[in-house]
């Protein structure tokens, strides 16, 4: 029997479709333990790809730091349901349903780390090329989430699926930008890389 997650990953149409039907007892713990998972899967790549290692300290300062995206992921996610009023389960259940297709960023924050785990130097570059595989699976993804779920049309689907798209690169463009000392350095380094 394969998970939720990754037979969404896998069969996003089909599983979302029977998930719907298939309300958790507590969807609340449901939502809780996927945004965990989340969180513990950032708070572990985070210290692997900073400093090669993970001790407690630096995997629980990671999940403080870094839980910024969750939150933002939730709003994103938030946004995206209460567009649609022909949606077929509450909001709570469709969060929980939302965060169970986790599964390509979560495998390409783990693939990173593991590729970082061996080498002190990442090129931002590689990492930015590399991040095209999970977005595009991602909307894949989110849009039989807003078909089935959502119960939208294919072209609402889309709209819904480009539009968490653009959310998602804006704010981490953003962040990379703040980060990196504004965007002109941004700018800077994509003109150094060509």
């Amino acid at each position: 029997m394969w998970s939720t997650e990754l037979a969404i990953a896998l069969s996003p149409d089909q599983t979302f479709e029977r998930l719907i039907t298939n309300t958790p007892p507590s969807a609340i713990r449901s939502l809780l333990t996927r945004l965990f998972l989340v969180l513990l899967t950032i708070a572990v790549v985070v210290p692997v790809m900073a400093v090669q290692r993970v001790t407690a300290s630096l995997a629980a300062t990671a999940a403080l730091s870094w839980s910024f995206v969750l939150v933002i992921q939730t709003i994103v996610a938030v946004g995206v349901i209460v567009s649609s009023r022909a949606r077929r389960v509450g909001v709570l259940h469709a969060l929980d349903l939302w965060f169970a297709g986790h599964i390509p960023y979560s495998l390409w924050m783990l693939g990173m780390a593991m590729l970082t785990a061996n080498s002190r130097v990442v090129d931002p570059a590689f990492l930015f090329v590399t991040a095209l595989v999970p977005a595009g699976w991602t909307a894949w993804i989110v849009a039989a989430f807003c078909r089935r779920v959502l119960h939208v049309d294919s072209a609402g689907a889309r709209r819904r699926a480009a539009a968490h798209q653009v959310v998602v690169w804006a704010v981490a463009l953003q962040y990379a930008a703040f980060t990196t000392g504004g965007w002109f350095q941004v700018v800077n380094v994509a003109r150094i890389l060509r």
